[in-house]
């Protein structure tokens, strides 16, 4: 007997909370943190020998990124209004008191970047002169006091204070998010000086710099298809070699306080593994133990003797924890508890299908713990966003109540996914758009031919990009899908491109085409222009102050379905940006999820 769908289990799913983003204070006294156990993301604190945790935050928004101070125990941390991503600067003095407020700019973007040395000045890059272009500021935090030191077009976020606090690392992005330049910024004179100079495309996800002023390390992919740790000069110039995994992403690195160890980060079929090496990368370490899953940040405490991390699976909600480097013992530190919930979840497994090139496209499948009912099992697809992102088996609630349900999961990681080097992720750039689509029709079609899976019961999901995957599958391939969910998705690039936020549109545009160059082909891709093939019943859901993808995206599609007298239902979420940060929200969104998947799959 088929198990009936029960779309209200979802709400005890869905209150499972999450703890992230650990920081130890530079004596090594404090863990810091984010937890959204009040509904939204607030920073939290408790001695990191172990005690009681306090409330620090009660901000009427979500706290974004923080830092303590090298100094002492001030945490600058960001908040913006209703998920704008105009994130504003917030100071907490010594992790105690009422929040203060350095910058009060509303309608201006604060990029984060990092404190000096000497813990009285702060560097950030904020848009607030021209909102497509991002300026260096360095701030006096005592006296409140922003000077503009560099002026220019595009993108650009500061990484970092040189030791001497006299000039800052900067990351450009003048052509894409995956096409960057490093450089030496001299804060006195404005003067840039390239660091990391290459040939060919390169992209810099992290870097730490010596305490003796000679230079840093990046992780990149600077001269390689996959990321790996190299070595800069401090005054730019050839670098070298440190560290690479073959065929793996190292994905972040940390330096031990007496700079002599590297504490890196390797990213393997979408699991993360941790290891340890010399500066030099010599005496490679990988540690085993901890839960398999995510980690997406490693830190040394100041002693030098163990790291925290944030670890989540998709058996474990996120979570912080301590790997012990002597002994190579792992310590959960703060767990989060799911109530009401059974905590047999369950693990997916990698499977790759060949595509319509014949290249191997790699999918997580979770397959239910329940046997396949009669007909067999109903499934869902989920695209992840980006799309130069990667579905990693994190923990996802919705996956999880799916699977409670006798639904299979299948989430494939499309051409254009990172994680399976550059070259992977760059097969559906501009004019190979809907190569990626195809690989989702070669996935599906497999699929459905399997004895255990039902192939009039097959769904897709996405969220972002993965919204314009789902919408491009209901118009390119109408007969394979029974139903889809569009979670603010790109219905009509050229749209797009013309309202997504001024800041980041050039990043955007170098991913999909500038419309004065491939119009035509941007047409073709849009799905709002086929609109009329779609036969699956569609929910929609946005919010009104997403700055990424416009609400007008969602209510184009849905003026032109519910015009047709198409089967389509839209939810609408105020003082929500690109995402659901609220608990409140979070609840009544997926609770639309499950309503709708049990009266369409």
């Amino acid at each position: 007997m088929t198990k009936p769908f029960d779309a209200s289990a979802i709400a005890a799913f869905i209150d499972i909370r999450s703890v992230r983003s650990p920081a130890v204070s530079p004596d090594g006294k404090r863990l810091a943190y984010l937890a959204d156990t009040s509904g939204f993301n607030q920073l939290w604190i408790r001695p990191l020998a172990g005690g009681e945790a306090r409330q620090l935050t009660d901000m009427p928004e979500p706290v974004g990124a923080f830092a303590f101070s090298p100094k002492s125990h001030d945490i600058l941390f960001t908040a913006d209004c209703g998920g704008d991503e105009r994130h504003q600067l917030w100071l907490l003095p010594d992790a105690s008191g009422p929040p203060v407020a350095l910058t009060n700019a509303p309608g201006v973007v604060h990029l984060w970047g990092a404190w000096a040395p000497d813990g009285q000045r702060i560097a950030y890059a904020s848009n607030g002169r021209s909102a497509c272009d991002m300026d260096i500021y360095v701030m006096d935090v005592s006296a409140r006091s922003a000077s503009r030191i560099y002026q220019g077009d595009g993108m650009r976020e500061v990484v970092a204070f040189f030791p001497d606090g006299q000039s800052l690392l900067v990351r450009e992005s003048l052509r894409s998010g995956n096409d960057q330049d490093m450089f030496r910024l001299d804060i006195a004179t404005g003067r840039l000086t390239p660091l990391m100079p290459h040939d060919g495309r390169a992209r810099y996800l992290a870097a730490r710099l010596f305490k003796d002023g000679s230079g840093g390390l990046a992780v990149c992919d600077q001269g390689s298809d996959f990321m790996r740790i190299r070595a800069f000069p401090a005054e730019g110039g050839k670098t070298t070699g440190v560290l690479e995994i073959a065929g793996c992403n190292i994905e972040a690195l940390a330096l031990s306080p007496d700079q002599q160890r590297i504490a890196f980060l390797v990213n393997e079929e979408g699991w993360s593994r941790i290891g340890l090496c010399g500066r030099d990368g010599s005496s490679v370490r990988m540690f085993e133990g901890h839960p398999a899953g995510v980690i997406t940040s490693i830190a040394f405490v100041p002693d030098g003797r163990s790291v925290v991390f944030p670890l989540e699976s998709a058996v474990t909600p996120p979570g912080l924890w301590r790997l012990h480097l002597e002994d190579g013992r792992f310590e959960p530190l703060v767990a989060t508890e799911g109530d009401g919930v059974d905590m047999a979840f369950v693990e997916p497994a990698v499977e790759r299908f060949e595509s319509f090139d014949g290249r191997k496209v790699p999918a997580f499948v979770y397959r239910p713990a329940s046997p396949p009912p009669e007909g067999g099992y109903p499934v869902l697809f989920i695209v992840h966003g980006g799309p130069e992102m990667q579905w990693r088996p994190d923990f996802r609630a919705d996956v999880q109540f799916l699977l409670s349900q006798g639904v299979m999961v299948v989430a494939p990681n499309v051409r254009g996914s990172t994680g399976y080097g550059r070259i992977w992720h760059e097969l559906d750039d501009r004019e190979k758009r809907m190569d990626s689509v195809a690989d989702l029709r070669a996935i599906r079609l497999a699929l459905g031919a399997r004895s255990d899976i039902n192939e009039k019961r097959i769904g897709v999901f996405g969220r972002s990009y993965g919204g314009f995957m789902v919408l491009s599958a209901l118009t390119e391939d109408p007969d394979l899908w029974s139903v889809g969910i569009d979670f603010y998705g790109v219905g009509n690039f050229l749209t797009h491109l013309l309202a997504t936020g001024p800041w980041g549109r050039q990043q955007r545009a170098a991913e999909y085409g500038e419309p004065a160059v491939m119009r035509e082909a941007l047409e073709r891709f849009s799905p709002i222009n086929r609109i009329g093939r779609m036969k699956a019943p569609l929910l929609i859901v946005h919010a009104n102050r997403d700055p990424r993808v416009p609400m007008g995206e969602s209510e184009n599609v849905y003026s032109c379905l519910s015009g047709r007298g198409h089967d389509c239902e839209y939810l609408r979420i105020d003082h929500e940006g690109h995402g659901f940060a609220r608990f409140e929200n979070r609840l009544k969104v997926f609770s639309a999820f499950a309503r709708f998947l049990e009266k369409h799959l």
